[in-house]
């Protein structure tokens, strides 16, 4: 697949996304955030292009890590074209005393296999969370402290299960459980989107939630938890414009990821302290 192909298919996904947003289809971008949700750290052009291409992908790598581990690529699997960055070290810098300085030099098409298009050493099942999340909770809660948000429970009048008060959560303790985790991931992914005044001031209210409301879903769905907060129309953007509705993705899936990477860096040190 060439760079022109692969252009091609990023707008046309992006296209045929904005469509069913007009016409009221959520189908298909509920496929796309599924696929995002299972790869959450691949940028918001790549998790569109495998839902393109193989939207039932679970993990994917290139051909030559595949065979690392013990599996190899299925004679006939035509590979998923993604675009990954050109990175070289200047030559002003080799000298110096950092010589792991990198610069970016544009982009190139690579491609990578399903764990269903290989064959070889059995991989190990993947871990599927069951039952209550409260060690989701507790570990959701200690990411948004050590990011110098204040949080708190109490009862809110509003009616509303969480709000977001810039550098400030507050979450009404009746919302328990899964629920309580998706409105903690809901109110945190408005901190990490929509603090920044001017910002706030190029979007509204209601891109604002659907934003956030799609952060929790993808971070939900990743973990293995059916967040009750949303409705099967759960994400609502703006139709009929193609840069709002891709420039929206695009920072769910950033915020997805980091808050999904700090998850899991606050489990790593649960398993480390109970050691």
């Amino acid at each position: 697949m060439k760079k022109d192909e692969i252009k091609k298919l990023i707008e046309q996904g992006v296209r045929e996304l904005n469509e069913a947003l007009a016409m009221g289809d959520s189908e298909q971008l509920k496929q796309f955030m599924a696929v995002m949700a299972r790869f959450p750290r691949y940028s918001f052009n790549n998790c569109l292009l495998i839902a393109m291409q193989k939207p039932d992908a679970q993990m994917v790598q290139g051909f030559h890590a595949w065979k690392k581990i013990g599996r190899w690529v299925t004679k006939g699997e035509k590979g998923i074209g993604i675009v990954a960055p050109m990175v070289y070290r200047n030559k002003e810098e080799e000298s110096s005393e950092d010589g792991e300085e990198r610069a970016l030099r544009g982009f190139k098409v690579v491609h990578v296999y399903d764990v269903s298009q290989t064959e070889g050493k059995e991989m190990p099942e993947f871990a599927s969370v069951t039952g209550d999340a409260g060690h989701y909770i507790e570990a959701v809660e200690r990411v948004i402290q050590a990011k110098g948000i204040e949080l708190v429970y109490e009862e809110l009048d509003s009616g509303a299960d969480g709000v977001s008060c810039k550098g400030k959560i507050i979450i009404d303790p009746k919302v328990e459980g899964a629920e309580r985790f998706a409105v903690l991931t809901h109110e945190l992914a408005h901190e990490l989107l929509h603090t920044d005044k001017s910002k706030r001031l190029q979007t509204t209210k209601t891109i604002r939630e659907t934003e956030a409301e799609a952060v929790a879903h993808v971070v939900c769905r990743a973990v293995g938890l059916d967040s009750t907060t949303h409705s099967a129309d759960y994400i609502r953007l703006y139709s009929g414009d193609m840069d709002v509705l891709a420039g929206s993705l695009d920072g769910i899936q950033k915020a997805a990821a980091q808050i999904l990477e700090a998850l899991e860096s606050a489990q790593v040190a649960d398993a480390e302290a109970a050691a």
